[in-house]
């Protein structure tokens, strides 16, 4: 019998990883353009940015749910 913990479990977890993910582009982003980087190449970086960020996400989805450990009650 499986708890309705492992749902919230697992969505608790990619809300994290997301916003790790969020932080470490933001931080790219920002340092790329204070190093030089024209500002006309800002909507470009945004867009390269949030594919990789739901390829990221549907990996932590797929990874979550095939090896988060059962939890028993």
């Amino acid at each position: 019998m499986e708890s309705s913990f492992r749902p919230i479990a697992i969505a608790v977890e990619i809300i994290v990883l997301m916003g790790v993910i969020y932080a470490l582009f933001l931080g790219v982003k920002l340092s790329a353009f204070d190093f030089g980087l024209e500002e006309k190449y800002q909507r470009f970086i945004d867009w390269v940015f949030v594919v990789m960020g739901c390829l990221a996400f549907v990996f932590f989805v797929a990874h979550l749910i095939v090896f988060y450990p059962r939890i028993s009650l």
